[in-house]
C-alpha cells in the first residue's frame, strides 16, 4: 500500500479499539478481539503500542481531547483570565469527560485483574486520573501564591473537591438517570465553583487604626474579589 500502510494500520487498530469499547465495554478490548476487528494480525498492536493498555489510553486522547489538554495546559494560565472562570471551564470540561468514560472505566472497577494490569500500566507511562488532579493543584497552588486564591485551604483537596463533585455527578447520572441532573452543564460548574469560592476568596485584612475606628470593636472584612 506504500509509506502510509503503517499509518492506515494503526488507524484500523484505534479504530477497532474505540468500537469494541463503545459496544462492549473495556474488558471485552483484548488484543485478539481488537485485532480482529482492525483485519490485521494480533502481533501488529505491539508494532505501535508497547501493550494494550497504551493503546487504550490512547483511545482516551482521542476521544476526549479538550478535558485533557485544558487540565494538561492549566498550570500556564495562573494569574491570567478569571479564576473564577478558569476553574467553571474545568468543572463544564470535567463533567463531560466523566460522564463518557464512566462506562469505559466501569469493568476495571469490578475485574481485580484488569485493574492491577490498569494501576501498572499507569505507574509505567506516568499516566493516569491522579495527572489531573496534580495539575489542577499545581494551578491552584500557582493562584495561592499570587494571592488571587486564598492560601488557607489546602490546594490537593480543593482539586479533589472539584474533580471530585464532577465525578459524583456524572456517577449519579449513570446510575440514576435523568432524575440526577442538576440543570444544565454550565450551571453545575458555575455553582460547584461559586460554593469553592466562598471559601477561597482572599479576606481584606484591615489594619488596626481602622478596626479600632469601628463601633463596638466590631468589624466587617469585605472578601477581595479574584481576577
Amino acid at each position: 500500500m506504500g509509506a502510509d500502510q503503517p499509518l492506515d494500520i494503526k488507524e484500523q487498530i484505534l479504530c477497532a479499539a474505540e468500537q469494541i469499547i463503545e459496544e462492549f465495554g473495556l474488558g471485552e478490548a483484548t488484543t485478539r478481539a481488537i485485532a480482529q476487528t482492525a483485519r490485521c494480525a494480533e502481533g501488529s498492536i505491539y508494532r505501535y503500542f508497547p501493550d494494550k493498555h497504551a493503546l487504550l489510553i490512547e483511545v482516551m486522547w482521542r476521544r476526549y481531547p479538550k478535558f485533557l489538554e485544558l487540565i494538561g495546559s492549566l498550570p500556564e494560565r495562573a494569574g491570567s483570565g478569571s479564576v473564577r472562570k478558569n476553574l467553571e471551564e474545568v468543572a463544564a470540561s470535567a463533567l463531560a469527560f466523566y460522564r463518557a468514560i464512566l462506562p469505559t472505566v466501569a469493568g476495571p472497577l469490578v475485574e481485580r485483574k484488569l485493574l492491577l494490569e490498569l494501576r501498572e500500566s499507569f505507574t509505567r507511562t506516568h499516566t493516569g486520573p491522579l495527572k489531573s488532579f496534580t495539575s489542577l493543584t499545581s494551578y491552584l497552588e500557582k493562584e495561592q501564591r499570587l494571592g488571587r486564591v486564598s492560601g488557607r485551604p489546602s490546594a490537593g483537596h480543593l482539586a479533589k473537591l472539584l474533580l471530585g463533585a464532577c465525578f459524583a455527578q456524572a456517577y449519579l447520572e449513570h446510575i440514576l438517570g435523568e432524575e440526577a441532573r442538576s440543570g444544565d452543564d454550565r450551571n453545575f460548574a458555575r455553582e460547584t465553583v461559586r460554593s469553592l469560592m466562598e471559601g477561597m476568596t482572599p479576606k481584606r485584612t484591615l489594619a488596626p487604626a481602622e478596626s479600632a475606628a469601628k463601633p463596638n470593636g466590631k468589624t466587617k472584612a469585605k472578601a477581595a474579589v479574584t481576577a
